[in-house]
């Protein structure tokens, strides 16, 4: 594993195979070291299941649908599953939404697809929440479960903000994290909380993240403690940590994990100076595999076009459960009835 000058944070942790920590200059080799913070911590306890963590995969564009089939032929019978964090297509119509089902069929027969709609999705209209089940096998909003852990998946219906949820999704979405206040939740979302990782220096300036929903949705994420949310959205390389330590983690802001989800299809960089612009990279394509442990997870970021793991994006979070007391969270809008 090459450190060098790269920015590591607390999080990152070598991958499972390294023995050794090393640094170069160019391609000369410094110093070999013992893996210390960079360790996988000892107390795991026992590896419970893995999933693929993808988003905009953006189907139509350029590329997309090569990278699509070679993620889903990797992932097939590697992972248990696979979470898709919306934007399956360009621009979510029949034609386009019935190509996704049939890349899914076909090469992720072994290895069950679970997948939300973004903004893409959303410039369908209206009858978009009545019509996604016939093409994901799954409806707007949903939730399904692998062992105590528990999978809530929040699809968007709208491409403005404040405009994302309905006022029944919201609702269901306390339900479900109240009821499920002291198991670990993975939620999974297309659109970046505002204030969460995955915009670095501020290159992604196409923000719909507003409103009231915005308030109802951020005071969940804060009550509940116990959730580890997944977006996507901004595309942004995982590399971009080079230029801040919230890039691809987060915890600060929520008291509850984030993770971005860099983009399957369309990966996105910033200039060469540095500058609040952002560089389409259709030649890349970056997901996660997520080991899941008794007590914490390994997110494994991956280039799959170079097949290969990522150093930089090679997370340990600690899920250790906190107490969540029953009937505490409150709704400061008024939107959620809670009793």
């Amino acid at each position: 594993m090459k450190i060098g000058t790269t920015p590591f944070i607390p999080q990152n942790v070598a991958l499972p195979n390294a023995q050794k920590a090393a640094i170069f200059s160019g391609n000369q080799l410094i110093c070999e070291m013992d893996l210390g913070h960079l360790a996988i911590p000892a107390d795991t306890g026992n590896k419970l299941y893995s999933f693929g963590a993808l988003a905009d995969v953006h189907l139509q564009y350029d590329t997309a649908q090569n990278d699509f089939q070679r993620a889903l032929q990797y992932l097939n019978g590697t992972v248990d599953f696979i979470c898709i964090a919306g934007d399956l297509t360009s621009g979510g119509t029949d034609a386009q939404l019935a190509e996704y089902k049939n890349y899914v069929d076909t090469y992720s027969a072994n290895t069950p697809v679970y997948a939300i709609t973004g903004n893409h999705e959303a410039y369908r209209g209206a009858d978009l929440p009545n019509i996604i089940e016939q093409y994901t096998g799954h409806p707007l909003y949903y939730s399904f479960t692998r062992g105590n852990d528990v999978f809530i998946m929040v699809g968007v219906k709208g491409d403005a903000s404040g405009s994302l949820f309905t006022t029944e999704e919201l609702q269901w979405l306390y339900e479900t994290l109240e009821a499920n206040r002291n198991k670990r939740c993975f939620l999974f979302e297309h659109v970046r909380p505002q204030d969460a990782c995955g915009n670095a220096y501020g290159i992604y300036s196409y923000d719909i993240w507003g409103g009231t929903e915005q308030t109802v949705f951020e005071s969940l994420l804060r009550h509940y403690k116990n959730v580890i949310m997944f977006h996507g959205h901004s595309h942004l390389k995982y590399n971009l940590q080079t230029k801040t330590n919230k890039a691809n983690i987060d915890w600060n802001t929520f008291g509850t994990w984030q993770v971005h989800v860099s983009s399957l299809a369309v990966p996105r960089t910033g200039d060469p100076s540095g500058a609040s612009s952002r560089v389409e990279v259709y030649a890349d394509s970056e997901g996660y595999v997520v080991d899941v442990y008794e007590n914490g997870i390994l997110l494994r970021g991956r280039d799959f076009v170079a097949e290969k793991f990522l150093p930089i994006a090679t997370y340990w979070l600690d899920t250790t459960l906190q107490t969540v007391a029953a009937g505490t969270y409150t709704d400061s809008t008024g939107t959620i009835i809670t009793d």
